[in-house]
């Protein structure tokens, strides 16, 4: 009776371990990715305006995604923001949070400086062409604004508060950029 229960229990467990889906073979899944980028479809687009090339490295990309069915209809996927900096992409962040921005930080130019409002304002249009304000409420709400060593980009309104991009400076040099929803002025 007792090697009749391991026999079922070894036998249970077994089916258990060989039920669970197994890793792909290298060829499975380079045929599924193959199969998916035919699907996918990218529309790529360079984001160039005057000021861009003066506050950051880089090129910039405003990517719109989309997958046509085999019935040929097309669905939209999102958009993303790419960056070529030298040989590699790097991708943004989003301004949907309350965030530290390391990585836009790190395109802006290092000779860069922000010492007074015709800086800000160079800054304040390279913004513009890459986190484009869609709402004309957001629009009305565009405004500069300087706290001792930080300046605050205001990009419109978020439930009542300020929302916007905060450079904070020393001497001039940015030493952080941030995101924020609540923004007080």
């Amino acid at each position: 009776m007792k090697k009749l229960l391991w026999f079922i229990l070894i036998s249970i467990m077994f089916l258990l371990v060989t039920s669970y889906p197994q890793d792909l073979t290298q060829s499975e899944e380079g045929l599924i990715r193959e199969e998916i980028c035919r699907w996918i479809k990218i529309d790529a687009k360079p984001i160039d305006t005057p000021t861009l090339g003066k506050i950051f490295y880089g090129t910039f990309y405003q990517i719109k995604l989309s997958r046509e069915e085999p019935d040929g209809s097309i669905y939209g996927m999102g958009k993303l923001m790419l960056v070529r900096v030298d040989d590699h992409f790097v991708i943004p962040e989003d301004t949907a949070t309350n965030k530290s921005m390391p990585i836009l930080k790190s395109l802006l130019k290092k000779d860069l400086r922000l010492k007074n409002m015709k800086d800000a304002q160079m800054i304040q249009d390279a913004l513009d062409s890459i986190y484009k304000i869609k709402s004309i409420s957001d629009k009305n709400a565009k405004v500069i604004k300087q706290k001792g060593d930080e300046w605050i980009f205001i990009r419109g309104k978020f439930f009542g508060k300020y929302k916007g991009f905060i450079f904070k400076t020393k001497g001039g040099i940015i030493i952080e950029v941030k995101y924020s929803l609540r923004i007080k002025i």
